[in-house]
């Protein structure tokens, strides 16, 4: 991507994805020409103290914003992170941190179903086009997602309220699988529901269960059912 020595935020992006890379290794796959898949690389500077788990809420906030000034239909956060309607899934984000040379980057991927229409084995796959009932301009849409993130990425502003405002099901009961932290593959998870309240200061989703226990669960150790 061209990073080595340069102190700029970096926007690399296709309008053809194939086996793009998504949460549980899962793939991503779209038509060419219909959708956003980008990848942007944030340089780290050594005197920058990055707090993960907000620049992750921060970025979140930064990418639905946009796309939520574009539609008439509410728009969540699902955590992890999807970006989602009250029951379909408009696209994603994954967030990794890279070095080259001496040089540290975080690299925020977001796949964004923009034009797309139909998807193959994929139900709960929506996009601004169909939401809407309109074709989108592609650019238009990547030009404010753009924006909106190199705004936060500057100021690094504290989004925690707007991330809890936008959080999918907040409130409300939800259904998890719960793995144990040494199961195996060949181990059924363990399904549980509970009131979900808040995602916690290390990225943990916060559960009330029906005994009135607050249960938080790391990304890994569960999964929140659609």
């Amino acid at each position: 991507m061209g990073l080595a020595n340069r102190f700029l935020p970096l926007a690399l992006y296709t309008d053809d994805q194939q086996n793009g890379k998504g949460q549980r290794g899962n793939l991503w796959n779209g038509e060419t020409d219909k959708n956003i898949a980008m990848t942007l690389a944030f340089p780290i500077l050594s005197t920058q103290n990055i707090d993960l788990v907000l620049l992750n809420k921060a970025l979140s906030v930064g990418v639905l914003r946009p796309l939520q000034n574009v539609i008439r239909e509410k728009l969540f956060l699902k955590w992890p992170n999807d970006i989602v309607t009250e029951s379909k899934k408009l696209g994603g984000l994954l967030m990794e941190i890279t070095q080259v040379n001496q040089q540290k980057f975080l690299l925020l991927g977001v796949g964004i179903n923009v034009n797309q229409l139909d998807w193959q084995n994929q139900p709960k796959a929506i996009s601004l086009a169909r939401i809407q009932g309109d074709a989108f301009d592609r650019d238009e849409v990547m030009d404010a997602l753009l924006f909106t993130l190199d705004e936060i990425w500057k100021k690094m502003p504290n989004l925690m309220v707007d991330y809890a405002n936008c959080l999918w099901k907040r409130g409300q009961i939800v259904n998890l699988s719960v793995s144990s932290p040494n199961h195996s593959d060949a181990m059924e998870p363990e399904l549980m529901s509970g009131i979900l309240q808040d995602v916690d200061q290390e990225g943990r989703i916060v559960i009330l269960d029906a005994d009135g226990k607050l249960l938080a669960f790391h990304h890994g150790l569960v999964r929140l059912q659609f």
